[in-house]
């Protein structure tokens, strides 16, 4: 990171029903890409494929290993121990881990809860997160103001695109954060890299990438002072 700017990359990628030609997929973007930091949707590797449930949580194993081996920094959440696990990897290291609390529909008849949305550091920067539905959950938002970046990994149903679109930005509004969100495109291509004044970028193709200033949003706060430092 040079002059609190980080190159950002979301990508909105489809699951197929092969977990390893996945693998490979997401591997070759991670290798090929000349960002900072990569985020892909939720279960991305898997999908939420629950005819083949106990499949799917032993291949988070295999993908572990693998993502472990590569010198790049991203994110993703894979299924494990019947849980819903947002990984930070950075360069060959688990920077956080966190099980999905909030599940959504028919999840809760196939995965435990997990823990609260909470928040991590990584080079200094505050980092927190929210899978998917979590983004509903406003107690979130006031705990989150203030951190750096908020992560929002999703697979998001179509027909509530709007509601996904409309709550990221409010998110970076009420936080005044960065908000980086990406969704599946097995449901809808969408992703964007939103600052402090609800400002940045959408994607609706596979990915997207921008450079953010983190500077930019502690002159917003201060600009738009509404006690968050």
């Amino acid at each position: 990171m040079k002059n609190n700017k980080l190159k950002i990359e979301v990508v909105n990628f489809k699951t197929s029903l092969d977990y390893e030609y996945n693998l490979k997929q997401v591997t070759n973007i991670i290798n090929n890409s000349p960002a900072d930091f990569i985020l892909f949707p939720e279960v991305c590797l898997t999908g939420f494929d629950y005819s083949n449930f106990k499949k799917a949580n032993e291949f988070s194993k295999n993908a572990i290993n693998e993502f472990k081996k590569l010198n790049k920094t991203f994110a993703l959440t894979l299924i494990e121990d019947n849980k819903n696990f947002f990984y930070f990897f950075d360069r060959g290291r688990v920077i956080h881990k966190r099980a999905k609390y909030n599940l959504f529909g028919n999840e809760k008849e196939y995965f435990k809860i997990g823990e609260k949305p909470d928040i991590f550091e990584w080079q200094g920067i505050k980092i927190a997160n929210l899978i998917c539905f979590e983004l509903r959950f406003i107690e979130y938002w006031l705990e989150f103001r203030g951190v750096d970046i908020i992560l929002v990994p999703a697979r998001w149903g179509k027909e509530r695109i709007e509601h996904f679109k409309t709550l990221n930005k409010a998110l970076a509004l009420q936080t005044q954060s960065y908000v980086i969100a990406v969704n599946s495109a097995n449901e809808h291509k969408y992703g964007s890299i939103l600052d402090a004044w609800g400002e940045g970028i959408e994607v609706t193709t596979l990915s997207g990438m921008t450079e953010i200033d983190l500077n930019k949003n502690k002159k917003i706060r201060k600009k738009l002072n509404i006690g968050i430092k």
